[in-house]
């Protein structure tokens, strides 16, 4: 019995260490000093791979005052990339993020589309096209398993901030689910035997 107790706990130990860890990115622990700093550069940023055209600025950049939804950082697209990728090795939940339209910028987008991918690279669900504006709007995502989001856009800038992240849903591998299966059945099997003395 506590050879099966022991394979049980080894087999949930081993699906708890592939979950990907939860959290808020809300760059504001990143040092911007008044100019674009690249994402892609530091990455990974909080647990994710940021791609290239992903920049962190501060609201002291000029037409950018209404950049953070929260402290004074946020996360703006690239220069010129139609879609910038969030990655990561290990799957996580996308919650959702924050998303505005920088006040002062001449060229700025009028929605953003944040779609999601597994590991095999299947669209996992897409928020669709959500307006934005001056003003932060919350871009629901509750997509689970996620290596991938791609976050598109019309045309020109948008700020996202507060990206939010949860573990994902535990996906046993089959090895692990026909151990902790066979488990079940040990440890039951060893219960009728007592029982019955």
């Amino acid at each position: 019995m506590k050879k099966t107790l022991f394979a049980l706990i080894a087999g949930a130990s081993l699906m708890l260490a592939s979950q990907a860890r939860a959290g808020v990115a809300n760059f504001d622990d990143l040092a911007t000093a008044g100019d674009f700093a690249s994402l892609g550069d530091i990455s990974p940023y909080a647990g994710l791979n940021w791609s290239a055209d992903w920049y962190a600025g501060d609201t002291g950049i000029d037409g950018y005052a209404n950049g953070a939804h929260s402290g004074t950082n946020y996360a703006v697209n690239g220069f010129g990339a139609d879609a910038v990728d969030i990655s990561s090795a290990t799957a996580f939940k996308f919650t959702g993020a924050w998303f505005a339209a920088p006040q002062g910028v001449d060229d700025k987008a009028s929605w953003v589309n944040v779609t999601a991918y597994d590991a095999s690279n299947h669209v996992i669900g897409s928020t669709g096209n959500v307006a934005i504006g001056a003003s932060y709007v919350w871009v629901a995502g509750g997509f689970d398993n996620v290596s991938r989001l791609s976050v598109s856009r019309d045309s020109g800038w948008y700020v996202m901030d507060d990206f939010s992240t949860a573990a994902a849903a535990p996906v046993p591998e089959p090895g692990t689910a026909l151990m902790l299966g066979a488990g079940l059945l040990m440890l039951g099997a060893g219960r009728r035997r007592s029982r019955r003395r």
